[in-house]
């Protein structure tokens, strides 16, 4: 540059210009560096795209802890209704045998129903035998009093 142009942009015209130009340089590199609104939105889009991806890894992780825990209660409840079904297996075998120890019993109480009225009926016969035996011996102590009294009489009678 010559110092006539030199001299051209001190002027206040040449300021004005020079100035004019540096602001509308300013505007235009500002527009050209603005990110545009596609931009804007998508790296907004990106964001919350990435926000609800960490949701969606937090709430997996999460439903994975569940899911785990609830598989383990599965578990756990399994073996306690096997543990229940072997307890209600061992109840009925053991209601079971209750009842022909019962049914033993009954057959037991039956028999021994029967023998004790036979032996109550024997009691009785024994008791009438007995007494008939008591009232024969009685009676034969009678005769055989009379039959001594008899040989006593002719003994005497014959002495």
């Amino acid at each position: 540059m010559s110092a006539g142009e030199l001299s051209n942009f001190m002027s206040w015209e040449g300021l004005i210009t020079l100035a004019g130009a540096l602001g509308l340089g300013g505007v235009l590199t500002a527009i050209i560096q603005r990110p545009s609104r596609k931009a804007i939105n998508a790296s907004a889009a990106k964001d919350e795209a990435t926000g609800e991806a960490a949701v969606i890894a937090s709430i997996a992780t999460a439903f994975t802890g569940t899911t785990g825990a609830l598989r383990e209660e599965i578990e756990r409840m399994q073996l306690m209704l096997n543990e229940l079904r072997t307890r209600v297996v061992e109840a009925e075998a053991e209601l079971r045998a209750a009842a022909v120890r019962e049914s033993n019993l009954e057959r037991e109480n039956t028999s021994l129903s029967v023998q004790l009225e036979t032996a109550q009926g024997d009691v009785l016969r024994l008791r009438a035998e007995r007494d008939t035996a008591q009232e024969l011996a009685i009676q034969r102590e009678g005769e055989i009093r009379q039959l001594k009294s008899v040989i006593e009489a002719q003994a005497r009678v014959t002495s």
